[in-house]
């Protein structure tokens, strides 16, 4: 009765914590760019159901462990179809609901989604390549919302882009840091490469900023994350601290969110 209970009370919450943030901003971005109707709404449900079957299919698959397989493969069972169903119904009514240029937009997230199958299948989404393009295909699901409800292309490529380059700079700095930290010899490009990259990425956007191609305050709202990945790689913190850089990082992609939806009203 003991492990019964123990099994029932085990979350099936994905536990990449990180993914939360990298769905949550570029999402509450896209809804606050455009109209709040029953479009991208329901498009936002649909995903948010897709991100949450991602734990059910990892118990199922045997990726937590046979254990897991063993005690909740049922219940991730029951959780995954009834995700599915939720995503299906949300999914299809959004596109419906939504102007063409949202539905052929969908292509962009199904692919990045499509290819990290590959990756996924062979146990790699861990790595850097596989984290990156998770951040990415994350950030791009914002697309078909904005747009769905009435909000501009360029400014729905702004605001993907500033995301996209927010989440690759901060799984690029985790990544550097726990690689400092192991015992085996690290590339020293594989330490200081996320301060340049970091670096790299202020310059440019101050100077896309003053080109006055991109409403300026849009341009550098990657600024703040970027200070954030810059200072932490250059005091190299110890993985230790990581639970810090991690709120440091959900803080400054507040102020990304701010600078994006002042920026780009």
């Amino acid at each position: 009765m003991t492990q019964e209970r123990a099994s029932r009370g085990l979350s099936l919450l994905p536990r990449e914590h990180g993914a939360y943030a990298q769905l949550g901003f570029p999402l509450l971005t896209a809804l606050a760019l455009g109209d709040l109707s029953f479009a991208p709404v329901l498009l936002v449900v649909g995903i948010v159901a897709v991100f949450l079957v991602h734990e059910p299919v990892m118990v199922l698959s045997g990726g937590r462990g046979g254990r897991a397989r063993r005690e909740q493969g049922d219940r991730a069972r029951r959780r995954g179809v009834m995700l599915l169903a939720v995503a299906a119904i949300a999914g299809a009514a959004g596109l419906w609901l939504a102007p063409p240029t949202a539905r052929f937009s969908t292509v962009i997230p199904l692919a990045l989604g499509a290819s990290l199958a590959p990756l996924t299948i062979k146990r790699q989404e861990k790595t850097l390549i596989g984290e990156s393009l998770v951040s990415v295909a994350l950030s791009s699901t914002m697309i078909p919302v904005a747009l769905a409800g009435g909000s501009g292309v360029r400014e729905t490529v702004v605001a993907f882009v500033v995301w996209a380059v927010v989440f690759l700079l901060g799984t690029i700095t985790v990544r550097a840091i726990i690689a400092r930290a192991k015992k085996t010899a690290v590339p020293s490009r594989a330490v200081h490469l996320p301060p340049l990259l970091s670096a790299a990425a202020i310059a440019i956007a101050i100077a896309i900023a003053i080109g006055g191609d991109v409403p300026a305050l849009a341009a550098v709202a990657i600024v703040p994350t970027a200070f954030a990945a810059l200072i932490f790689g250059l005091l190299g913190v110890h993985p230790r601290n990581l639970r810090r850089l991690g709120w440091s990082l959900v803080a400054s992609n507040v102020l990304v969110l701010a600078a994006l939806l002042v920026g780009l009203a």
